[in-house]
């Protein structure tokens, strides 16, 4: 007699403990599922990206956010690719995003409400050559023909201010021509040249 009370004290206890583990396991399940539900809905963190820009060929103006909740505006990037065409043969390709994002670093760094003025951003092959035969300052390869270039100015900045910001984000090539008043950045190797 004995001997079955404590079998069933036994069982009793072991149905106990299984309750409550049971009932643990599917609390952190919740709480994980939640969880992981939360982190599929929430918002992602941080700053929209804002580009402020104006072609110094054709005069167009673009202000818009290209970047928001942690996705490029695929809409935004074309207008971008658009306005930094080549004006000269009106063609335009993708502009890599790694120079808009340097850019849009870039701009922050300046501390400006003014434009970032594109002075050239892609070259179709026929015109990276023709400026070529005029400057020796203008690359074979450039990376101009591959999206992945600008040559820009910004008002009420000195181009060696530019320099110097560009330098610092590290992220590509930085041309600084003094004569002319603009700075080359480029999403190559990082590498930095005085230009004519």
């Amino acid at each position: 007699m004995g001997d079955i009370k404590n079998e069933t004290a036994k069982r009793r206890a072991f149905l106990r403990q299984t309750v409550k583990t049971a009932a643990l396991a599917g609390a952190c399940a919740a709480s994980s599922n939640v969880a992981f539900a939360s982190a599929l809905t929430a918002p992602i963190h941080g700053p929209d990206r804002r580009l402020r820009l104006v072609n110094a060929h054709t005069w167009e103006k673009l202000d818009l956010v290209y970047w928001s909740q942690g996705f490029y505006v695929k809409e935004n990037l074309r207008e971008i690719s658009h306005l930094m065409r080549d004006h000269r043969a009106n063609e335009s390709i993708e502009i890599d995003t790694r120079l808009i994002d340097n850019l849009h670093s870039l701009y922050k760094l300046l501390d400006t409400n003014e434009r970032i003025h594109v002075l050239s951003g892609y070259r179709t092959k026929a015109t990276n050559a023709k400026l070529r035969k005029r400057s020796n300052g203008v690359a074979k390869y450039s990376l101009h023909m591959e999206g992945r270039a600008v040559d820009l100015s910004v008002p009420g900045r000195h181009a060696k201010d530019i320099r110097e910001a560009a330098l610092s984000l590290k992220a590509g090539g930085v041309g600084y021509y003094a004569s002319s008043g603009f700075v080359h950045i480029d999403t190559g190797n990082i590498r930095s040249w005085n230009g004519s």
